[in-house]
């Protein structure tokens, strides 16, 4: 390993202004992970410098990398009834003024998200299967049906967008293990990228499923995955990447989880996976059927709403029905 020491003319000299560090051929590190580290000006003096008897350089600054870009993945389309997602009279509930109110029948897209990162390709969530109407359980997809399906919503085919294919996603990320965010997690089985969920989200799926009182798990997608390369956390806040924090929120299931991802242009971008299915659960601060726990619902609502303010962060809703008239499908990006 050879130190260069540039002056700001560019000129190689021994009073230096910035430090270059390069990895010779017998470097113990790979030749995939020889990066060139520059120190600026303004940090050199400060910089530690080790040196071992083999002559080794050891620095202790790096620079912080953040996402490149990120891609919405179009998996389709379920519906079900307005109560799963608003309580009382916002939910259509019945009143003792309104014994007889319409039903609302809502049509809500299916995503996942894509982040190309320096550090690895992210996925957040994984869809559900293309074949739920025949093989999951009949009552869940009674009430959570596919209305509009091809294969173009196939998760291989939607990474074919952004010029992917399932063996080049490093890292997983399961918001909770319902029919429609693991659905087509098999696709990736045999390439091993770990499945990021929090440990009690998957304890709490088996615990439930083992009693059949599963909800929307469903043991087709869950049995299938037994034996993956889970890696549960136990974590409230779990910095995965640079800039890509992934926080525990419960609230929709025990495990619930979201994603908040910097961007290198700037922008903050909060990917809330069902903790809010609709914007109407966050302007009214409330949510229908599919709450599992009230308090933990209703301490995070207001802290997401001091974070969206507070870093003017994008909260994207991968079940809100106008999320394709707000944000681009795949290939189209956001940065």
């Amino acid at each position: 390993m050879k130190i260069k020491e540039f002056g700001n003319d560019g000129e190689e000299r021994s009073s230096n202004r910035i430090k270059v560090l390069e990895f010779d051929d017998s470097s113990a590190i790979s030749r995939a992970e020889k990066p060139s580290v520059i120190v600026p000006p303004e940090r050199s003096a400060g910089v530690k410098e080790s040196v071992s008897t083999q002559n080794e350089f050891t620095p202790i600054y790096q620079v912080r990398q953040k996402a490149e870009e990120i891609f919405l993945l179009d998996l389709g389309w379920l519906a079900g009834d307005i109560g799963w997602f608003l309580p009382g009279a916002a939910g259509c509930a019945l009143t003792f003024s309104n014994r007889n109110p319409p039903r609302r029948w809502v049509e809500i897209p299916v995503s996942a998200v894509l982040v190309k990162h320096p550090g690895g390709n992210i996925l957040f969530d994984a869809g559900i299967s293309p074949n739920a109407m025949e093989t999951h359980d009949k009552g869940l997809v009674e009430a959570f049906p596919i209305v509009n399906m091809s294969s173009e919503n196939e998760i291989a085919n939607q990474l074919n967008k952004c010029g992917l294919q399932a063996k080049d996603i490093d890292f997983i990320v399961i918001s909770h293990l319902h029919l429609d965010h693991i659905g087509q997690l098999g696709v990736f089985r045999d390439f091993g990228p770990p499945i990021i969920v929090q440990k009690r989200e998957l304890e709490s799926a088996l615990y439930l499923l083992w009693q059949n009182k599963g909800g929307a798990y469903d043991f087709a997608d869950l049995g299938a995955l037994r034996g993956a390369n889970w890696a549960p956390i136990d974590d409230r806040q779990f910095e995965l990447l640079d800039g890509v924090v992934i926080e525990w929120t419960g609230g929709h299931t025990a495990g619930h989880q979201v994603m908040h991802v910097n961007t290198q242009s700037g922008q903050h971008y909060t990917f809330t996976g069902d903790y809010l299915h609709i914007p109407e659960e966050y302007e009214l601060e409330a949510k229908g059927w599919l709450l599992s726990d009230a308090e933990e619902w209703h301490a995070y609502i207001r802290k997401l709403k001091l974070m969206q303010k507070a870093r003017r962060s994008h909260l994207v809703m991968g079940h809100d029905p106008n999320l394709w008239n707000k944000y681009p499908a795949a290939p189209g990006s956001l940065r």
